[in-house]
């Protein structure tokens, strides 16, 4: 039941981000190659929504318990909230710029959001954090560093460096359609008149 609720609460905020970015056109397509907020690009969306989420659902529950209390310490709440701001800045930018610097920016937010924040969880509030929670973390954040530098997606989105070899490779993709082209109607042609 609350996988459930989860799932419809993430997918109702991505499926929002999916059409807002859909009015956006991307930044350098290619022929032949995939571009747009869509594929993998918005399993991420999904991702850093369901993120959000649960962050949100985590301050929730620790005011809830602070107010118990009788107090409610801010420093506590603080990182999710930041954290949280992150995030949205990360969903709009995705969303609604198409520029080579949303990458980086993104690249950055995953680190900072992740592995940097539990270790200064760790040093500044003197948190205990488990090593699966870091070792998660940082494997969140370099794989999708790696989907976010090497993806053809994400090079003719944002128009990163990297779709300039995707380019060459189409233009020798289309040449070569071109010329298989020519060749069929040379075929047919030289039939005909046989």
């Amino acid at each position: 039941m609350v996988i459930g609720i989860l799932a419809v609460l993430t997918a109702c905020p991505t499926y929002f981000i999916y059409i807002l970015a859909r009015t956006k056109p991307s930044a350098h397509p290619v022929p032949y190659f995939p571009h747009g907020v869509h594929g993998w690009l918005l399993v991420f969306v999904a991702t850093v929504v369901l993120s959000i989420l649960l962050t949100a659902i985590d301050a929730i529950n620790s005011v809830n318990l602070m107010s118990q209390a009788g107090t409610i310490n801010w420093a506590v709440i603080s990182p999710s909230i930041v954290i949280i701001s992150l995030y949205l800045y990360c969903l709009w930018i995705i969303a609604r710029k198409r520029e080579a610097w949303v990458v980086k920016q993104t690249i950055v937010i995953l680190w900072v959001v992740g592995p940097i924040s539990l270790l200064l969880l760790g040093v500044i509030f003197d948190a205990s954090i488990a090593n699966d929670a870091v070792i998660r973390s940082c494997l969140y954040a370099a794989l999708w560093t790696l989907y976010f530098l090497f993806s053809k997606r994400v090079g003719c989105t944002y128009g990163t460096k990297a779709v300039d070899t995707y380019v060459k490779l189409a233009i020798e993709m289309a040449e070569a359609q071109k010329a298989q082209k020519a060749r069929e109607e040379k075929e047919a042609r030289t039939k005909k008149n046989k």
